[in-house]
């Protein structure tokens, strides 16, 4: 089915499909709580409080990309990508000494992190790429200052003049794409 590039079809999952993609999430669902039951009783050394988070994130968001996978749906990977990163940053505060404060560049750039994900199923490639350039630049640029490397105050600045490139850079884009469509 042809689209207009801006969306992918969504073809409905087969009964098998649909088994297969709720087998996977009952497993993972299993499998987190079964986690969540070895903290809860000592067995492994981690409050529940601290291990939920990232144990249900993980659980969902590779729940939603095996269905994705199997549906080849590239929303739902997207989507996949952003919940699987954010349950990075949550397993990075309890695995490392570093919190939520040095580790929230994650959040940032979750969108382009999705976006990665997605490419491999999308029929628009380039707004795509777009996307993950922004948001990478984006948490990259927050990652300098979350680390210490730069001030705040520098990336400010730096976030602040790379938001006026992209608009200077949409701005070009758009006027050549308009004027290519007036002359064909």
């Amino acid at each position: 089915m042809k689209t207009s590039g801006t969306t992918d079809p969504v073809l409905p999952l087969t009964k098998k499909q649909k088994c297969a993609c709720n087998i996977v999430m009952g497993v993972l669902l299993v499998a987190a709580g079964i986690i969540l039951v070895l903290a809860g009783t000592g067995v492994i050394k981690a409050s529940v409080g601290a291990i939920a988070a990232p144990t249900v994130l993980f659980a969902f968001g590779t729940a939603v990309l095996v269905s994705a996978v199997i549906a080849g749906n590239s929303l739902s990977m997207w989507f996949a990508g952003v919940v699987l990163a954010c349950g990075l940053a949550s397993l990075l505060t309890v695995t490392t000494k570093s919190g939520y404060a040095e580790l929230y560049p994650i959040y940032i750039a979750a969108p382009g992190i999705g976006c990665i994900f997605s490419v491999w199923f999308a029929e628009a490639k380039f707004p795509q790429i777009k996307a993950i350039l922004f948001f990478g630049i984006l948490g990259g640029l927050f990652l300098l200052g979350s680390c210490g490397v730069i001030g705040m105050g520098l990336t400010g600045g730096l976030v602040a003049a790379f938001g006026g490139l992209c608009v200077i850079a949409f701005a070009v884009e758009t006027y050549i794409l308009k004027d290519k469509s007036d002359n064909a």
